[in-house]
């Protein structure tokens, strides 16, 4: 009896102990957390900066070298010119194999904060190259749940990220606060995708997602392989398509770094009848893709350019200009021929726009003498609510904005007239929802996640203070009480 006494004081305690460190912001619950990024691979935690190809299989290895950035392309394609108009090129070399830029590997570099250097020697992101892990350099951008996975995605804007997207369990690492990253679907396959921003998964069991094939280096970029849409079965963990966007979709060599975001629209549930809309934030376009015709075109409008009146961001304690076009599309519900409202914004914009999907669907629309009043300008979200991600809630109407201008999440019900005065800000704070950069709404629940990026851009992150966050927030209880639940009066 004292026994059974015992341990039912420890189980108590030990969830009180547990309810004490749950964080919340707001109604938000956080989920994780971290100050730097780790990576399980193959069974082994890396904590710190390596070298080597940890975990890498062994024929893998032999084509690797340590003074090459290799990624394996399984599909087998003709030698082309990607791009003729870009300036640069692509061709895929004998064996499958895509090489970039040869280097010698510098144990000195001190741009990570784990470093062997003993000089003052100025360094730059190059002095990195041919590095497998880099703890510093690996900044998650996008995330997503799929049922009890958490996809988490760090494009290579740096050298030393081993795979670009990744999952955790929630199963198995609910209780822990920074758990590490697996590769998705493991090393070798994920090791094939160059840079993923963010991912969507659609109805049908499928994760999309955008491999922009570019290693974004700073001065010195690498197209390692084409821009292209990628595809993978959540059932099997295989990728099922790789389709590389057209010279006409990419207009230029720095398109690629634009395409951070993907919507996924499946036509009255026909899973072969699917559309993707891919903004280009950076030469301002929509690709809009069609999975049965397996074809692809690109979409020009003014509501696409960013404003430069809203280009003016304080974040993280630095003043900064950007210019990023559209950023997000996220679609309401289908009206019975299938075609949505597909709202959209730029990153640099307090606005919000508007289009039908149908519109979008039709490869021919441009040519239309009316194309151009077929957008409608929704209204204004506000001063400081430039945004990055948003999604749309079905059973509430409701759309949820990632706003970085004033590190915030907020929330506009559609039924509502867009102003400032219809717009709650439902959790804010300038440290742990600074920058947030992916927002995604899944059955019923909001997650997000903040990551701190002009701080890593612009200074320096410090590793021994959280950096990295992801919330999740039920809907009904982020909205009751505020203008966004439909009961509250709200401005006209």
């Amino acid at each position: 009896m004292h026994a059974a006494l015992l341990l039912a004081c420890a189980a108590l305690a030990a969830h009180g102990a547990h309810a004490q460190v749950e964080r919340r912001l707001g109604n938000f619950r956080e989920v994780f957390a971290w100050k730097q990024m780790t990576f399980n691979i193959n069974g082994q935690t890396l904590l710190r900066d390596r070298f080597g190809s940890d975990g890498l299989e062994e024929d893998s290895r032999q084509k690797r070298q340590t003074d090459e950035v290799v990624f394996n392309n399984h599909e087998e394609e003709p030698e082309r010119n990607w791009n003729q108009n870009s300036g640069s090129s692509w061709i895929r070399p004998q064996r499958q194999m895509t090489y970039l830029n040869r280097f010698t590997s510098r144990p000195d570099s001190n741009t990570g904060p784990i470093s062997t250097s003993t000089t003052t020697r100025p360094t730059s992101p190059n002095d990195e190259a041919g590095r497998f892990f880099i703890q510093y350099n690996n900044v998650p951008m996008g995330m997503e749940r799929v049922g009890n996975r958490l996809f988490v995605s760090l494009p290579r804007r740096r050298h030393g990220i081993p795979t670009t997207l990744n999952y955790i369990n929630l199963d198995r690492e609910s209780n822990t606060r920074s758990p590490a990253l697996t590769p998705y679907p493991d090393l070798r396959q994920g090791r094939r995708l160059t840079s993923v921003y963010r991912t969507r998964a659609d109805q049908c069991g499928r994760l999309w997602m955008v491999d922009t094939g570019l290693m974004e280096i700073p001065n010195n970029p690498q197209q390692a392989q084409p821009p292209a849409i990628v595809v993978f079965d959540l059932a099997t963990d295989t990728e099922i398509l790789r389709y590389p966007f057209k010279s006409t979709d990419v207009p230029a060599a720095n398109t690629p770094t634009g395409l951070a975001s993907i919507t996924v629209d499946v036509i009255n549930g026909d899973c072969s009848n699917t559309f993707a809309y891919v903004p280009d934030l950076t030469t301002f376009g929509i690709i809009v893709f069609s999975l049965r015709e397996r074809d692809s075109w690109r979409l020009q409008h003014n509501y696409f350019s960013f404003n430069p009146t809203a280009g003016n961001l304080n974040i993280a304690g630095h003043r900064f200009q950007w210019s990023d076009g559209i950023f997000s599309i996220t679609l309401n519900d289908p009206d019975p021929s299938g075609c949505r409202t597909a709202y959209f914004h730029p990153l640099i914009s307090t606005e919000e726009f508007s289009v039908n999907t149908c519109v979008l669907r039709n490869r021919t629309a441009s040519s239309d003498s009316d194309y151009f009043q077929r957008y409608s300008v929704v209204g204004n979200r506000g001063e400081n609510s430039q945004c990055t991600m948003h999604g749309y809630h079905s059973a509430s109407s409701v759309i949820f904005f990632a706003d970085i201008g004033r590190n915030a999440v907020s929330c506009w019900k559609t039924s509502n007239i867009l102003n400032p005065g219809n717009v709650a800000v439902l959790a804010q704070d300038s440290t742990r929802m600074s920058y947030p950069s992916d927002l995604h709404v899944t059955d019923d629940e909001v997650w997000v996640m903040a990551n701190t990026l002009p701080r890593f851009g612009y200074s320096r992150l410090d590793p021994n203070q959280y950096n990295f966050y992801i919330y999740r927030g039920n809907v009904n209880d982020l909205i009751t009480g505020t203008v966004c639940d439909g009961r509250t009066s709200f401005a006209g």
